[in-house]
C-alpha cells in the first residue's frame, strides 16, 4: 500500500464514520471518455494471447487506466480511447454527451453493463478492427460504496440520492444511483460534461442528500415520464372547473394623470470572487486574504505558479474564503 492508497482508505473511514452522525459526504470524480474490451476484442485488436498492461491503479478496486488505446471511428469521425483494464466480459464505450454530438452517436444514457439497444461503433488498433453492433453509452452518474460504507450511509444497492455540489456554480445533481458490493470503494462518479458544468474538481468532497429520495428504475433520456416521476413532484390536486364571476359594469372615472417615464437606476453588482490568476508568481498573503474578505470576496482564484502562504491559507479557512487553483 502506498501513500496514496494509504490516505484514500483514511478517508474513506472517515466519511463513514461522519455519514452516522447524519453528515453525508463523499469524494466525487469525473471520468473521461474511455473504453472497456472483451478478451475476445483485445486479441483482435491486439494479437492472439494479448494481455492489457497497467498504467495507473484507478480507485476503484482491481480497476486500472492502461497504457493501451484505440481509436472509435464513428459517422462523423475519430476519438482515441483509452483502455481501462481488467477485460470485462463485454465490450463497452463510455463517452459524454458532448462527445457524442461531436462523433454522430445517438447519445444514451444507461448504468454501466448495461447496453441491449445502444448504439455500436468500429475500433481500430493500426491494420486491426472490430465493429460491435451496440456498447457505445453516456453512463449514468453513480455512486460506488462497499457494503460497510453503506449501511455507514444507511443505504444499500439501488437506492437513488442526490449529489450537492458547492462553489462558484453550485448544483444539485439528482438521480444518483448507488453500486454497493465488495468490488466497490466509497467514490461518487459523474461525467466531464457534468463536473465542467458545476466547476467540480476531482476528488472534491460533496455531500449526500437522501430523503424523500427512493430506488426506481432509471428514466429514460428526455422522455416525459423523467418529469412526472421526479421525486419532488407531490400528488397531482384534483382539477375543478373555473367559473368566472360576472364582471360589475364600469366606473366612470377620471383618467390617472401621466408621469414622465423615469428609467430604473442600474444596480450596482459587485463580484464575490477575487481573481487574482492574470498575475504571474502572485505572492499572496496574509493580509491579501484580509482585505479580501473586508471587501466582501468570497472565493480568490489563482494561478498554478502562484506562492500561498500558510498564515493566508489559514486566514482563507477562518474567513470562509473558498480557494480556486486555475487549472
Amino acid at each position: 500500500m502506498n501513500e496514496n492508497e494509504l490516505q484514500g482508505m483514511v478517508l474513506r473511514i472517515v466519511l463513514t464514520e461522519l455519514a452516522k452522525t447524519g453528515e453525508r459526504f463523499v469524494p466525487v470524480s469525473s471520468s473521461n471518455r474511455h473504453v472497456h474490451l472483451s478478451q475476445e476484442d483485445v486479441e483482435r485488436l491486439f494479437g492472439t494471447g494479448y494481455q492489457l498492461t497497467r498504467m495507473r491503479d484507478l480507485a476503484q478496486p482491481g480497476q486500472y487506466a492502461c497504457n493501451e488505446s484505440v481509436t472509435m471511428e464513428c459517422e462523423k469521425g475519430k476519438q482515441t480511447l483509452r483502455v481501462v483494464g481488467p477485460a470485462r466480459k463485454e465490450t463497452q464505450i463510455e463517452l459524454s454527451y458532448t462527445d457524442c454530438f461531436k462523433l454522430g452517436v445517438k447519445p444514451v444514457l444507461r448504468m454501466s453493463g448495461e447496453t441491449a439497444g445502444t448504439p455500436g461503433c468500429t475500433l481500430v488498433n493500426g491494420d486491426r478492427r472490430v465493429t460491435i453492433d451496440h456498447g457505445v453509452i453516456v453512463a449514468a452518474r453513480h455512486l460506488h460504496m462497499a457494503p460497510a460504507e453503506a449501511a455507514g450511509f444507511g443505504l444499500k444497492d439501488g437506492d437513488v440520492v442526490a449529489l450537492q455540489v458547492e462553489g462558484s456554480r453550485a448544483t444539485i445533481l439528482e438521480n444518483l444511483v448507488v453500486r454497493s458490493g465488495e468490488a466497490h470503494s466509497l467514490e461518487a462518479h459523474i461525467d466531464k460534461d457534468e463536473a465542467n458544468a458545476c466547476g467540480l474538481v476531482d476528488g472534491q468532497l460533496c455531500r449526500i442528500l437522501c430523503a424523500p429520495r427512493v430506488a426506481k428504475p432509471l428514466p429514460p433520456p428526455l422522455a416525459a415520464s423523467a418529469v412526472s416521476s421526479s421525486p419532488r413532484m407531490q400528488a397531482a390536486v384534483p382539477l375543478q372547473t373555473y367559473v368566472p364571476k360576472a364582471a360589475p359594469p364600469p366606473a366612470a372615472q377620471a383618467a390617472p394623470a401621466l408621469t414622465p417615464y423615469a428609467p430604473p437606476k442600474p444596480v450596482e453588482t459587485k463580484t464575490t470572487m477575487l481573481d487574482l490568476s492574470l498575475e504571474p508568481h502572485r505572492f499572496i498573503s496574509e493580509e491579501d486574504v484580509l482585505t479580501a474578505a473586508k471587501d466582501g470576496h468570497k472565493l480568490i482564484r489563482y494561478g498554478k505558479d502562484a506562492i500561498f502562504t500558510p498564515l493566508a491559507r489559514d486566514a482563507a479557512a477562518a474567513k470562509g474564503i473558498e480557494l480556486i487553483e486555475l487549472s
